[in-house]
């Protein structure tokens, strides 16, 4: 398994600096890119994937325990029991968004399309609400990745686990912000 943090010289931490990340990619992008330093196209890609994997707190995190405790299985995916009312919220305005997306799709006429616009607001209005609830958990998650490097030591086992529950939060609230966007938009359009 490849080490992306070796790979772009930074240090093997839960929390790293996305602009200190940012220029060290940059850097080494500059000096092994194959036009410029007649590097191979394993090393751009090589890059590439490491730059792609640590810029995402939870592929980070994922990679951290991958690298750290080999050993340890990774746990089951779950609700965090924080996110089940969260959750309750999400799965209610993917229904409530799923059955406008049909009445939108039989509304023939453009009398019955406009009869849906308030509806169309009011659905994009409890999404948007949702959405900011979500991102608001997603920068509380940030703030523990951040508390958790300042303690950070290796081969602990509550330090473990503790970088296995913040890889789900950060998995799980990433998969639904970028689905909350995507039927915004959808609704949108």
């Amino acid at each position: 398994m490849p080490d992306h943090f070796a790979t772009l010289a930074q240090p093997r931490r839960p929390w790293l600096d996305d602009e200190v990340l940012k220029e060290a990619f940059h850097r080494a992008t500059a000096q092994q890119h194959p036009d410029v330093a007649g590097g191979s196209g394993e090393q751009a890609s090589a890059l590439n994937a490491a730059y792609a994997v640590l810029r995402d707190p939870a592929a980070r995190l994922r990679h951290l325990l991958d690298l750290e405790w080999p050993e340890a299985a990774p746990s089951a995916h779950s609700i965090a029991p924080e996110f089940a009312d969260l959750f309750q919220k999400i799965a209610a305005r993917r229904q409530g968004s799923a059955a406008l997306a049909k009445k939108m799709a039989t509304a023939q006429s453009p009398v019955a399309r406009a009869l849906l616009a308030g509806e169309q607001g009011e659905q994009r209005r409890a999404l948007e609400s949702v959405l900011t609830e979500t991102d608001a958990a997603a920068a509380s998650a940030l703030e523990d990745l951040r508390a958790l490097d300042v303690h950070w030591t290796y081969r602990d086992t509550h330090t473990r686990h503790a970088v296995a529950a913040l890889q789900q939060r950060f998995a799980f609230l990433a998969k639904w912000q970028a689905h909350l966007r995507e039927v915004l938009f959808q609704i949108d359009s």
